[in-house]
């Protein structure tokens, strides 16, 4: 975890006047230049800024933290394929701290944050203490190279498997800590409430799903390896060779072939993308296709982590009896 000053406790602020728009984005280092404005005052109401990347985060960081902090979020779509508005990097100039995945899940932030005039903001990284498995390509092509190049060699879905999200939990209650001593009780206890919980997800999620007699399937992106690493699934393929773009005809041929050989029935979707190849290899192959939600998104006033896996828990059930 990136550590600075604390941030909350600083009374004033640099003002940096902007001209024309709000922001000036240009091609630089990582394809940007950010102009941005300092903020004057970041505890309007006493509380510090805390910016989560995507929903799992946002999800985990409010209920350890509650309404002790100011949370807000940055990828409302998968962080895979998510770019950065002006009102983005407005909140990352105001921010005490920001909580990420890591494993380059989010390569574009770790280059705003560098290029940001927010010295202080300190970075809690997630995944740290998480064991990295291989991101799960499972169909090898000629592009593996490229795939590599743009994740890594490590899967970056860690929040997938409730224990890796137990770690990711406990990564931002010490940064929540750190940045905000005086509510560290407050932090701690309900920071162990909800790992109860997710304890509990993740005993029902083993029992039940080692129960069921199909354990192949074809995943809509490479995201559930570590969840089917847990459970005893195998995810043999995936559609969508890189997330958000259009799989070549090579590729779906390798995948054609692999669920012939195989014998796989079953295709996951994902919310977040359009089913249509996912629906096109049904009709081909005579196959079924369900949502799976890699919990990437979710609509922050009504969706949870928990709720969104007890949903998952349900269509493998449908799927895969």
């Amino acid at each position: 975890m990136a550590k600075g000053n604390p941030p909350h406790k600083r009374i004033t602020k640099q003002i940096l006047i902007i001209s024309g728009f709000a922001f000036l984005i240009t091609a630089a280092a990582f394809g940007l230049n950010v102009l941005t404005q300092d903020k004057n005052e970041l505890e309007i109401d006493g509380k510090p800024n805390v910016i989560a990347t995507f929903f799992p985060l946002y999800d985990f960081t409010r209920e350890i933290a509650g309404d002790r902090i100011n949370l807000d979020i940055i990828f409302t779509q998968t962080p895979e394929v998510s770019s950065f508005s002006p009102n983005d990097i407005e909140k990352i100039n105001k921010a005490h701290l920001v909580i990420k995945n890591g494993i380059g899940l989010e390569p574009i932030l770790d280059e705003l944050i560098l290029a940001s005039d927010n010295k202080d903001v300190t970075v809690a990284d997630t995944s740290e203490g998480v064991i990295f498995a291989e991101n799960p390509g499972d169909i090898e092509t000629h592009e593996d190279e490229d795939r590599h190049q743009d994740h890594g060699l490590a899967d970056p879905h860690i929040w997938l498997n409730p224990q890796n999200a137990i770690i990711q939990v406990k990564n931002i209650r010490d940064a929540l800590i750190q940045l905000d001593p005086e509510n560290a009780q407050f932090y701690r206890e309900n920071s162990e409430t909800y790992i109860s919980k997710l304890i509990e997800l993740d005993q029902r999620l083993y029992i039940e799903i080692s129960a069921l007699s199909e354990k192949d399937f074809i995943a809509f992106h490479s995201a559930f390896g570590y969840f089917a690493q847990r459970y005893g699934l195998n995810q043999v393929a995936v559609i969508e060779e890189f997330p958000g773009k259009e799989p070549s005809p090579k590729y779906i041929s390798d995948v054609i072939r692999t669920i012939k050989e195989t014998g796989v029935k079953v295709i996951f979707s994902e919310p977040q993308f359009s089913p249509r190849i996912a629906d096109a290899l049904a009709k081909d192959l005579n196959l079924t296709v369900y949502p799976l939600n890699p919990v990437e998104t979710g609509d922050i006033s009504r969706d949870s982590y928990v709720k969104i896996m007890e949903d998952n828990l349900l269509t493998l059930k449908n799927a895969l009896r």
